[in-house]
């Protein structure tokens, strides 16, 4: 074989091998584009997606006018109901660039499993839907909450996303059998500082609330204390990248947000419990290959206007709610965008858990 031969060869071999590792990759890139589109809290890959995402089983939406706005919410209301009975009821606010759809698509996480739970529990669940500030699209599925948030890319969100939610309060006891006493919010990342705010400006109107992966803004944003103390659950992950444990700049210039703990120190403060925790205790490691921890923080109520605090920090975790049923994966690509995700408690169980012991 003269030496062009074996060039040949030599060249053929490598060439197989090349094209060989560009289609894997290719695969797995392609594969990483589809999963992100249902995998993303923040909208931080930005993939492509149907024009609007179909209503998910066994919820219908509404709408109502609210700051010159139609608004759009969905409600799934429990299989079997005593009709004496008026229903507990939960707000559920998604992330930013998310909707009240893209919550229960495949691969969503943890609050996959509010619905469930709302049909063994007997309670009304509601899920409304953010603002679009780029277009001020109010169906859509990729909005946001005006959450105190105003530096940055957040400064445009200017609707009126406390008044929305009241006034959907105020609608839900025309159409359905519920307890107002028994109102409770909950969210994650820009869906729980929305819990924070809604605690903060309308605590009246909830009997407790759970925030997520989220920060109370910076100390540039005045905060007054609200005159009614509200039991809350905070649960943060250390290594979370997007909103950082040490506060500062979310991800993608979409507002700066105050430390964790500083943000714990406030509603302590706001509460009129602690300083210090009464309960201090590590959670058992039920899936030690996760590569996170759980640390409870209880603060309880102490006497007339007092509420409770509980902390969880997720030492090691990420950008995810912990849940050991919906976890949303740990592939590498996954972690490298949100870190870890924690799989030692579930999120939505653990926050029901909190919040159905209390009434306004």
């Amino acid at each position: 074989m003269n030496v062009l031969s074996k060039v040949e060869v030599y060249w053929g071999k490598d060439m197989k091998l090349i094209l060989g590792v560009l289609l894997k990759w290719t695969v797995l890139v392609l594969l990483a584009l589809v999963l992100c589109m249902e995998i993303d809290p923040e909208g931080m890959l930005q993939a492509a997606e149907p024009e609007d995402l179909p209503v998910p089983f066994g919820f219908e939406d509404y709408s109502l006018m609210s700051g010159g706005m139609k608004r759009w919410f969905m409600v799934q209301t429990p299989a079997a109901i005593l009709a004496k009975n008026k229903m507990p009821v939960v707000i559920l606010l998604h992330g930013g660039t998310q909707s009240m759809r893209k919550l229960f698509t495949r691969g969503a996480g943890g609050t996959k499993l509010w619905p469930e739970l709302a049909q063994k529990e007997g309670f009304l669940l509601v899920v409304p839907n953010g603002v679009n500030p780029d277009n001020l699209d109010t169906y859509g599925d990729h909005q946001n909450w005006n959450d105190l948030r105003n530096t940055g890319a957040w400064a445009q969100q200017k609707a009126d996303d406390v008044g929305f939610l009241k006034a959907l309060l105020d609608w839900l006891p025309k159409h359905y059998a519920v307890d107002l006493k028994r109102v409770y919010v909950t969210g994650a990342s820009n869906g729980g500082m929305m819990t924070q705010r809604l605690l903060i400006e309308a605590p009246e109107r909830f009997a407790a609330g759970a925030a997520f992966i989220s920060s109370l803004p910076s100390s540039q944003v005045a905060i007054s204390p609200p005159k009614l103390s509200t039991p809350i659950l905070l649960m943060n992950g250390t290594e979370d990248k997007l909103v950082l444990w040490n506060g500062g700049q979310v991800a993608r210039n979409r507002g700066e947000t105050r430390p964790v703990l500083e943000t714990v120190a406030w509603w302590v403060k706001t509460n009129h419990v602690g300083p210090t925790a009464e309960k201090s205790v590590w959670l058992p490691d039920l899936d030690p290959y996760d590569e996170c921890r759980i640390h409870q923080d209880t603060y309880p109520a102490k006497g007339k206007n007092s509420a409770p605090v509980v902390f969880y920090t997720v030492e090691g975790g990420g950008h995810a709610m912990p849940s050991n049923r919906y976890p949303i994966g740990n592939a590498p690509w996954v972690r490298q965008i949100f870190g870890h995700s924690c799989r030692d408690l579930d999120g939505v169980q653990t926050a029901w858990d909190f919040m159905k012991q209390f009434h306004r």
